[in-house]
């Protein structure tokens, strides 16, 4: 019976991302990256954005023969779905089932993501010049602490497209029974099931919940995932100041922003 279930769960997960994906997770065209550009402006006040990036664990049973392969910094083996989501919390670009060990900044530099514009992300991915992350904690002058918060308030999305995602499929809140690849085209379906859902039942509250609940949670950070990146291009820096430099401008400034310098 296990494995009657196992095929059939095998097949309908491949035949979901066959036929569903083209339409609901499609490869991204240049008319694509402007709108979700003009989306994160819009919405989220962050402007040349095109998209959220973050890693997500995926808990799994041990690999047999794959020692310490799979097991990541959080203590449990588990595949990796990093992702780039959209201003409305949906998945734009998705690569799933790297090791569990890997950071997100290397499954980042493995990855096909490259664009003029930038993508935003928080501390365990490096400063490039197409992906922005915040300054650190050391020495912030108060335009940094606004440039922060901008980068914050929209990099918070692609948390929010993984709480939702959880809350609809109870597979992720616990350990899969299955090994990586299985893993992996379940997380691949999913994401496509997700995409299908937000699309047909458009719930502006659901998103506005999810990101509140992500802001009020304290943030405990291991310090096993922060990665010591090498000394960042004169580019990426440049990059960086130009937003901060926009954020604390007339023309770029946001009448609420004063109250989150924390």
């Amino acid at each position: 019976m296990a494995t009657t279930i196992g095929i059939i769960v095998d097949s309908v997960c491949l035949a979901i991302w066959k036929l569903l994906s083209p339409i609901y997770l499609p490869s991204p065209k240049k008319e694509d990256w402007i709108k979700i550009s003009n989306d994160f402006n819009e919405i989220w006040n962050f402007p040349n954005c095109v998209g959220a990036i973050d890693g997500k664990h995926i808990s799994i049973i041990c690999p047999p023969g794959a020692g310490s392969e799979y097991y990541n910094y959080k203590g449990y083996h588990s595949i990796v779905l990093q992702a780039v989501v959209n201003a409305h919390a949906k998945f734009v670009v998705i690569d799933v089932g790297d090791y569990g060990r890997s950071s997100d900044s290397g499954i980042f530099k493995e990855s096909l993501f490259d664009f003029l514009f930038v993508f935003v992300g928080d501390e365990a991915y490096p400063l490039l010049p197409n992906l922005m992350r915040s300054f650190t904690r050391r020495q912030l002058t108060n335009e940094k602490r606004i440039y922060n918060y901008r980068l914050s308030r929209a990099r918070r999305i692609v948390e929010c497209a993984f709480g939702i995602m959880v809350k609809r499929f109870n597979v992720l809140e616990n350990k899969m029974l299955v090994g990586p690849e299985k893993a992996t085209k379940i997380t691949r379906a999913i994401c496509v099931l997700h995409n299908l859902i937000m699309t047909r039942e458009v719930n502006l509250i659901e998103i506005h919940n999810e990101i509140e609940n992500h802001h009020n949670q304290i943030e405990i950070r291991n310090e096993a995932n922060i990665v010591h990146h090498n000394r960042s291009s004169i580019a990426a820096i440049e990059q960086r100041n130009k937003f901060m430099d926009f954020f604390n401008s007339e023309d770029g400034s946001v009448p609420w922003q004063d109250r989150y310098l924390v």
